[in-house]
């Protein structure tokens, strides 16, 4: 019987030394909505009041991760496992319940020190989402604000926090050959989106590899290609298809110095049926790194 478990990642919060460079880059290239709030940029791309904060605290990393639990039970039942396996958590105050617009709160934080948050109630907005880059629309829903992909130092201790705490399930797994040996990259789900969350075991000192926004055309991925070379961003990996979950996109890099994967067509997982496999290379094709 599956755990009760987070429903999806809401938002993420990253912590930026140059506000100025995330506006430019979330408007002309990203093609999402930002509202600017005393020393933070708010970026909204759904009907969602916000999807990632980003504010002027320096770190240029993620500094906060908030997941959806479906109701108030779920969320205490959620806190209290994680509780049973020795992680701390305390109820949110009525500030941060207020600015994050939810109707109540968990907080604790993962092995390696990121701060997470439970929380439950919608966070719908007043108006309609409009891109000022013109782009179709994202993925979201119940399949949350995309993926992020962790650096983590311990693995064993992060896939004890999120699956046996959270309760993700295991999506697959993919086995790369690097200067440092080979790595497992670990793949993880809690809606059919085919992963939320991936963890690698890379020792660097940024949490945040990258995180994905999903098209709903192909063709906007090819369009926002073209503004991240209009607007001078660095392509990290050319245009591919991933070997797991068939995304077809590329990477860039953000001005925090992380990756922003942009992609179109990921498949979804269905519990009944899925069956975890393992895989040797990250792509089908392309995602030349450069």
């Amino acid at each position: 019987m599956a755990l009760e478990s987070v429903s999806a990642l809401g938002y993420i919060e990253i912590g930026a030394s140059d506000l100025a460079a995330w506006k430019q880059y979330a408007t002309a290239v990203l093609g999402v909505e930002v509202l600017e709030n005393q020393g933070e940029l708010l970026l909204r791309y759904d009907e969602e009041i916000w999807r990632i904060r980003v504010t002027d605290s320096g770190e240029d990393d993620i500094t906060c991760a908030g997941f959806l639990c479906e109701s108030e039970s779920v969320l205490l039942t959620v806190a209290a496992r994680l509780r049973s396996l020795g992680f701390d958590v305390t109820g949110a105050s009525a500030e941060d319940i207020a600015r994050r617009g939810v109707e109540a709160m968990q907080i604790c934080h993962d092995p390696a020190g990121l701060r997470i948050e439970l929380y439950t109630g919608s966070r719908s907005a007043a108006g309609r989402f409009i891109s000022p880059a013109g782009v179709s629309g994202f993925v979201t829903g119940e399949q949350g604000l995309g993926h992020m992909v962790l650096t983590v130092p311990d693995p064993d201790a992060a896939n004890r926090f999120y699956m046996e705490g959270l309760g993700f399930l295991l999506s697959d797994h993919i086995y790369m050959q690097t200067p440092m040996g080979e790595l497992m990259l670990t793949f993880l789900h809690c809606n059919p989106r085919h992963h939320t969350l991936a963890l690698a075991p890379i020792p660097v000192p940024q949490r945040l590899n990258h995180f994905m926004l999903q098209t709903v055309e192909f063709d906007d991925v090819g369009y926002g290609l073209d503004r991240a070379k209009a607007h001078g961003v660095r392509i990290a990996s050319s245009l591919g298809k991933h070997t797991n979950d068939h995304m077809t996109s590329f990477y860039m890099v953000t001005p925090s110095g992380f990756d922003c994967e942009y992609g179109y067509g990921g498949i979804e997982i269905d519990d009944a049926t899925w069956e975890t496999t393992s895989y040797n290379a990250p792509s089908l094709w392309g995602h030349a790194r450069n």
